[in-house]
């Protein structure tokens, strides 16, 4: 990746330049041809957006939500592509970069936001220049560079369910070639979910964030960046709520009160639950990126080394209820190692610029997870895991000079994907693991190995028009590997899925403009993809236990558009809107274990719409006063759905335990910066102000098993902010 910039904002002349690095380059958001949307620093802190998973009440086509463990542990979703699973065994369908290194593991993404220099969301397949293929787009976190400056800066907040955040950093010269900067987050609030059987407050925030960087540039020709970070949360976990059951189900039928405990809960507060779980959530890591530059004269060599350690054990208890109808603990360790090399040149006097190179990345872990399915325990072990994956890329980009304004772009990667489980799993101390006659193994364990390779590219023309507006179509191609089912039964269930590919047409426009006084940037992207061999989640019965397996049954069409607009339409009044629309449709979604067609189930995961709005009012004071800054925002996004597959078979009737419904947040702040000169601002903030009550993810087992249960958002919060800046 091209070296960050102090700012993903640059003020020009005509406004604001924001700087992006989506083709491994520093270059102008409005000439880059695809669609992206870049968050500088402070555009967060003004947003109010302090963790990963509110990011996307900023970009129009991204969707984060917890997967069953909880908050901690992120599904991001870009147009429809998201992985809901956390297990070593599968891989995301949207990658997420912290300082140039993947985060393969979700586990720990939902840190806090501190000390950055931006945050960048591509969209689309990314099958070219990054490192891991994805089928949705990328998520890029990159932190802020140590400086030749001395200084930093302390962040306190309070607020209401005792909420207290300290955050900051220090930037430290050592010489003239050597920069240190430590940078550092603690985060803690009570819980807003109270459990009325076991009496705990859940949904509680406990976390410990720090992080060393270490910049070295002994000559022009040679720069060194060594990022270390960790991150810690201890906290009592996840409280899930039930929100629907099923009569004639497993659950209701070993359990005739169902409908009357199902009552007692909902009579209860809207955050409260009466799980006879008592929960936890214990989860650390580890990164290490380091990033050498190298110029060798009209050629720059890059290489991107990265380490990261997961640990992580927590539980949970899907039906939030008193009864045992499904419950888990899991416990997942991995260690991944990666290595990046790339060359990035220019020739015919710049008119043609280059990069090439090739990743590495191993990953090795361990995963268990024992559930109590109605009563019946079931362990799974998968100890090791080992993926390994390398690749090779290109890419090329040339301004046409016989067609002023022309540029075309190409590129391609070939990747080679490896994949091995020993699993181990028993039912009641019975192995569940049968051989092709049915007959449990002995021992109870098996070895797999497979391995997948494709090749995947990009190709995009563009005209800039001229130097306030481009016009780009994009082709791509991108692919998430396959795998294996961690909790199959028979070696027919442990059958590796196979990968899904992407193929996508991308039209979009980008403008600037300006009319008097008044200022503005618009962005529009339209697309349409074709998903094949989408792997879904499907759940069933073996023995009198739950299980799940993952297909390659379904292939799907998706349409979407996506537009920004900012603008200032006087001095000191800013205004930005953004929209996304995700139309997905099955072409084919058939149960291969019973033959039924799912094609009219909904995508799990995406909202069909959504949008983002905000308005920001700036004060100066006189004199040396400094500034006041008032800024409201509004999110919306219509419902949602908890299952992959989520119709009846029979009727084509959506299930209503499996829908989240939509739901609007608005948030404030109110900031007076710079304070009489002094250096430090005060703020008040407030986020979901109407104090909306909404789920905001979950797990639907009401067809399967008879309960399904969400986990409520936070109600509204607010407190006080007090930063200084040195």
């Amino acid at each position: 990746m091209a070296d960050p910039v102090q700012d993903v904002e640059q003020t020009t002349d005509s406004g604001r330049e924001i700087i992006v690095t989506a083709r491994r380059r520093e270059e102008k958001l409005q000439d880059v041809p695809i669609a992206i949307t870049a968050l500088s620093a402070d555009s967060l802190a003004a947003a109010n957006v302090t963790r990963v998973q509110d990011i996307q009440q900023k970009v129009p086509g991204l969707t984060i939500q917890p997967t069953a463990s909880g908050p901690n542990t992120l599904a991001p979703a870009i147009r429809g592509q998201r992985q809901f699973d956390a297990y070593i065994t599968k891989d995301p369908a949207v990658a997420v970069y912290f300082a140039d290194v993947v985060q393969n593991r979700p586990q720990g993404l939902n840190s806090a936001l501190f000390d950055l220099q931006s945050v960048q969301v591509l969209k689309g397949p990314q099958g070219t220049l990054f490192g891991r293929n994805t089928t949705g787009g990328a998520l890029i976190i990159t932190p802020a560079e140590p400086t030749n400056a001395f200084g930093g800066y302390v962040t306190a907040a309070i607020g209401n369910y005792e909420m207290r955040r300290l955050e900051g950093a220090i930037n430290i010269p050592i010489s003239d070639t050597l920069q240190l900067r430590l940078a550092g987050s603690l985060t803690r609030r009570e819980g807003y979910t109270r459990n009325y059987t076991t009496g705990q407050l859940l949904d509680d925030d406990h976390k410990n964030s720090w992080r060393a960087s270490l910049k070295w540039e002994p000559a022009d020709w040679f720069s060194n960046r060594l990022v270390l970070n960790g991150f810690e949360a201890d906290e009592n976990g996840v409280g899930y709520r039930a929100i629907g059951i099923k009569l004639g189900t497993p659950a209701a039928n070993l359990y005739p009160q169902l409908p009357a405990i199902f009552a007692a809960q909902n009579a209860l507060p809207f955050h409260s639950t009466t799980s006879n779980l008592v929960n936890f959530t214990d989860i650390k890591t580890f990164g290490l990126s380091n990033v050498t530059q190298v110029d060798l004269g009209g050629i720059t060599f890059k290489n991107i080394f990265g380490y990261r350690y997961v640990y992580s054990y927590v539980n949970f208890d899907y039906d939030g209820l008193p009864i045992e109808a499904f419950r888990s603990d899991e416990l997942s360790r991995s260690r991944q190692i990666s290595d990046e090399a790339q060359f990035l040149g220019e020739a015919f006097g710049g008119d043609l610029n280059y990069i090439f190179g090739g990743f590495y990345f191993r990953e090795k872990g361990f995963n268990s997870m024992s559930s109590l399915s109605l009563g019946s325990p079931r362990p799974n072990i998968g100890d090791p895991i080992v993926n390994r994956s390398y690749s090779f890329f290109g890419q090329v980009n040339y301004r046409l000079p016989f067609l002023p304004g022309v540029s075309v772009t190409a590129g391609a990667r070939q990747t080679y994907d490896e994949r091995f489980l020993r699993t181990k799993s028993t039912t009641n101390g019975v192995c569940r693991l049968r051989d092709a006659n049915g007959m449990p193994l002995n021992p109870c364990q098996t070895d797999l190995s497979t391995d997948f390779d494709k090749l995947t590219y990009t190709l995009s023309v563009d005209w800039k028009i001229n130097p306030d507006v481009l016009i780009y179509l994009a082709h791509r191609r991108g692919y998430r590997t396959g795998g294996y089912n961690f909790g199959g039964n028979t070696l027919a269930e442990l059958a590796p899925f196979r990968p899904e590919v992407v193929e996508d047409f991308e039209l979009g426009v980008k403008t600037e403009w300006r009319l008097g006084d008044v200022r503005g940037r618009f962005n529009i992207a339209a697309y349409t993809q074709d998903y094949t061999d989408i792997q879904r989640n499907v759940g069933f019965f073996v023995n009198g236990a739950f299980a799940t397996t993952i297909i390659n049954a379904a292939s799907a069409k998706i349409n979407g558009v996506e537009m920004e607009l900012s603008v200032t339409p006087v001095r000191n009044l800013d205004f930005s809107f953004a929209f996304s629309h995700v139309d997905f449709k099955y072409n084919k979604f058939i149960d291969p274990r019973t033959g039924g067609d799912l094609s009219n189930s909904e995508v799990a995961g995406i909202p069909r719409y959504s949008l983002n709005a905000d308005v920001t009012w700036t004060l100066p004071l006189a004199g040396d006063a400094g500034d006041v800054v008032a800024r409201a925002d509004i999110y919306h996004q219509t419902h949602t759905n908890l299952s992959d597959t989520n119709v009846d078979a029979t009727t084509g009737i959506i299930s209503p335990t499996s829908i989240i419904p939509g739901y609007t947040l608005v948030n404030a702040r109110l900031e007076w910066r710079n304070v009489m000169g002094s250096g430090a601002s005060l703020a008040l903030f407030g986020r979901n102000l109407l104090d909306e009550q909404y789920y905001y993810g979950g797990v639907d087992l009401a067809p399967q098993i008879g309960v399904s249960g969400a986990f409520t958002a936070l109600p509204r919060t607010y407190g006080l902010e007090a930063t200084f800046r040195f």
